[in-house]
């Protein structure tokens, strides 16, 4: 027990220079709680509603648009691009190449 309270008095020990919004001594700074890139957000569910074969996502930390596909593929298929342009463009090019490709793939014919 001793031990235990010997490293929580390591861990939670704070230097005498805290800068910051909850430090004390400062004025209590309301903050607006809001949602990063509204925009981008909104535009991936107008393409997620307009693209019924793909899943539309941003990711917020990343910043980047994310299509996974609905329809039936090889393995999964997952594009990203940071514009919604490049990820539509990168779309049409994976449901070109998915299509071109046989599914579900043949087996090669045993050799006689």
């Amino acid at each position: 027990m001793t031990q235990l309270k010997r490293r929580w008095r390591l861990i939670g020990r704070r230097s005498a220079k805290r800068t910051g919004r909850h430090t004390t001594g400062h004025p209590y700074v309301r903050v607006e709680h809001r949602h990063p890139d509204p925009r981008a957000r909104a535009t991936a569910v107008l393409l997620d509603r307009l693209e019924p074969a793909w899943m539309i996502l941003y990711g917020p930390w990343s910043r980047r648009f994310y299509a996974l596909a609905l329809f039936a593929t090889p393995g999964p298929l997952i594009v990203e691009a940071f514009t919604a342009q490049e990820l539509t463009d990168q779309m049409r090019q994976a449901e070109q190449d998915t299509l071109i490709a046989p599914w579900p793939p043949t087996a090669a014919a045993p050799a006689a």
